[in-house]
């Protein structure tokens, strides 16, 4: 049986060892394929590789992953450790009473990956099972503790207040600090939206000033807690694929330095030539089927990723909040392979745009009909998310004020798609987002 990346398998059909292994190569991301690589290098003698120094690259992005950090002020040990381990013991130097031992526990349960307190003072302390209710005062003064205690802007309600902690631990309070403490405080918005003529008038500042106070708020970090995420989590990503504009047209093209290429030994067929040994004959025979099966994953990847592109022009040109509707159906149909396949090639395999680094079958979405066509459910998710970042914070939008807008626009869309959506892109509820 030919080995092809065309072939549609039925329920009937039973997978041969080698059609296994060409599945599981398909599957694979880059770091796994070179492990497998490793071990045929090691157990056949028949194969080299065209570049050593491919493998050796391999073992030093692993060791990238591990000692680099974004904050390396933090020792390994509390790398290691997640956020709530190390809320656990940074609290407990502290001498508490039963009742403040409780509200601890609901507060630092209360607190999400990224560092932020997710429920409201009230739902605390409703939800906290004390004979005698705690005061508000007194669930503030421990989330305070919290939040001083600890790295900072852990324990923030919001990102304003995430922002102020931090500034507040700077030793030099100038003049450019205390701009960057009104910012936070009031202007985010218009930061967000990059008005930084009214951002001069509302801070009383040059264009100077103004970029200083940018820069010290971009030093700064907006979700503390992920760094006290699981090191064995972190990994180095190195795109499959790069995507870039030259000439006016967009240009999709393998990472060749990700691509380890195996070959031959130079006297492979005179040994092969010279030997009865049957089992040395299906070595050399399992060399050349390597060779030729990591040649159709890279030119499976260049096609499928190409072909998702080509359909993802608008994403290309505008970004995120333009993507187009896709489906692996009609990938499957232009290439004429099967949605498995396509499947298979997405998963773990990553592009690198004008955007930044996606896994391939991010651009693979459902979505909603509207009278201008079809709107992505990703096009969708940026839309609340603006929505919601415009909206008035004494009076935020209501799940069902948001399903209204979306239908004014076209869009056909139920009011729980949209509370659906909102948890999704962990956005409080309006009653939790009021100022």
């Amino acid at each position: 049986m030919k080995l092809s990346l065309n072939l549609r398998l039925s329920q009937s059909l039973r997978l041969t060892p080698l059609l296994q292994r060409s599945i599981k190569f398909l599957h694979a991301s880059q770091s796994e394929l070179n492990d497998l690589i490793e071990e045929y290098l090691s157990d056949n003698i028949f194969l080299s590789t065209k570049d050593q120094s491919l493998l050796s690259k391999k073992n030093s992005h692993s060791r990238k992953s591990s000692d680099e950090n974004y904050y390396d002020i933090f020792n390994n040990e509390i790398k290691n450790q997640t956020l709530k381990e190390y809320l656990v013991e940074n609290i407990a130097i502290f001498n508490f009473s039963p009742d403040d031992q409780l509200i601890i526990s609901y507060l630092i349960d209360s607190i999400d990956e990224n560092g932020y307190l997710i429920d409201s003072i009230d739902e605390i302390r409703n939800t906290i099972p004390i004979g005698k209710k705690p005061q508000t005062h007194q669930i503030e003064r421990l989330l305070k503790l919290i939040q001083i205690s600890t790295h900072p802007g852990i324990g923030a309600r919001n990102l304003a207040e995430c922002l102020a902690i931090q500034l507040n631990l700077i030793e030099n309070q100038n003049h450019i600090c205390k701009l960057a403490k009104a910012l936070a405080k009031d202007n985010l918005n218009m930061l967000a939206n990059k008005n930084f003529e009214e951002l001069k008038k509302k801070l009383k500042c040059n264009d100077i000033e103004l970029e200083q106070v940018i820069s010290l708020i971009k030093s700064l970090n907006p979700k503390p807690g992920l760094i006290f995420q699981k090191a064995n989590k972190t990994s180095y990503i190195s795109p499959d694929v790069f995507v870039k504009k030259e000439d006016g047209k967009w240009i999709t093209s393998l990472n060749e330095d990700n691509n380890i290429k195996l070959k031959l030994i130079d006297n492979a067929q005179n040994l092969i030539n010279s030997s009865s040994n049957q089992e040395l004959k299906e070595e050399f025979q399992e060399a050349k089927w390597l060779i030729r099966n990591l040649n159709e994953r890279s030119i499976s990847i260049l096609r499928v990723s190409r072909a998702i592109m080509q359909n993802q022009v608008n994403f290309l040109e505008n970004g995120e909040s333009h993507i187009e509707s896709l489906t692996l159906k009609k990938i499957a149909y232009e290439l004429e392979l099967h949605e498995s396949t396509i499947s298979r090639i997405s998963t773990n395999k990553f592009i690198s745009t004008p955007h930044g680094v996606y896994e391939m079958k991010f651009f693979f979405n459902t979505s909603f009909s509207n009278d201008k066509g079809d709107v992505s459910s990703k096009s969708l998710l940026n839309r609340i998310k603006l929505l919601i970042s415009k909206e008035n914070h004494r009076k935020p939008y209501s799940d069902s004020e948001l399903c209204k807008i979306l239908q004014n626009d076209g869009i056909d869309i139920a009011r729980r798609t949209v509370a659906k959506y909102r948890i999704k892109l962990k956005i409080l509820p309006s009653n939790q987002r009021k100022v």
